[in-house]
């Protein structure tokens, strides 16, 4: 059964799903202005509303949207596109393995279900719910999955629809939501955090990587292989100050 719950009782579901589309309010806004301009970058590479609302649909990553959008107009082979979407998207294995803890009690279908859905923003808030507790519902991580999903479908084909109609130049500003979103849940997460020097130490070393290898190879390889080392870094610390604690 797919609501299958340790507390199973409908109405504590209803007010779980409610609870998750409420925590994902603050970040529709970066939802929106993404999913216009992705929209609207789909529209000038000669796709068609009905297309680009499907890619959203199922795609759902706003920079391997922009990626595909680039790929597909520059005329890049399909292998080239799919490889590099692949590539793009392989951060969200170190995101789902972050988070698989919180989803110890959930049924194969429930966690396939909230895999498929996750997103940089949705892991940010998922990871401030279940801190505290090590644990998530799954009709609140369905709540907030659902409706950050379904803005960012609309928001594509709104972009799409005022394509023709907005400057250029705002189009390009909207693009930067993109950096600057990921770039405020990493603060929203730093300062929520318990071990502040552990999170810091994990920012500068990824950044520090992806600065001083960035022409060396791809910047999405970069990127993934930056984000594993700061990762396994402060795990191995982490885990070591647990021991010592013993």
């Amino acid at each position: 059964m797919l609501m299958k719950m340790n507390t199973g009782h409908p109405s504590f579901m209803q007010d779980e799903f409610r609870a998750g589309i409420t925590a994902c309010l603050p970040t529709i806004p970066g939802y929106w202005s993404i999913g216009f301009a992705a929209g609207a970058i789909g529209t000038l590479s000669d796709f068609t509303p009905w297309q680009i609302a499907l890619l959203a649909t199922a795609l759902y990553a706003g920079s391997a949207q922009f990626l595909f959008y680039s790929l597909w107009a520059a005329g890049a082979e399909m292998a080239s596109v799919v490889l590099s979407v692949l590539l793009v998207n392989l951060r969200y294995l170190l995101m789902s393995s972050a988070i698989s803890g919180f989803f110890r009690d959930y049924s194969t279908l429930q966690k396939v279900v909230s895999g498929l859905l996750l997103t940089d923003e949705t892991f940010g808030v998922a990871v401030q719910r279940g801190g505290p507790q090590g644990k998530i519902s799954f009709s609140w991580m369905l709540g907030l999955n659902v409706a950050a999903w379904l803005n960012w479908i609309i928001a594509c084909v709104i972009g799409a629809g005022l394509a023709t109609t907005l400057p250029a130049s705002l189009m390009e500003g909207l693009g930067f939501s993109l950096v600057a979103m990921f770039i405020g849940l990493i603060l929203m997460m730093w300062f929520a955090s318990q071990r502040k020097a552990l999170e810091t130490l994990n920012i500068v070393t990824a950044l520090a990587i992806t600065l001083f290898s960035a022409g060396s190879s791809s910047l999405s390889i970069v990127v993934i292989v930056a984000a594993s080392v700061a990762a396994t870094l402060t795990t191995c610390l982490l885990r070591t100050r647990a021991q010592k604690g013993k």
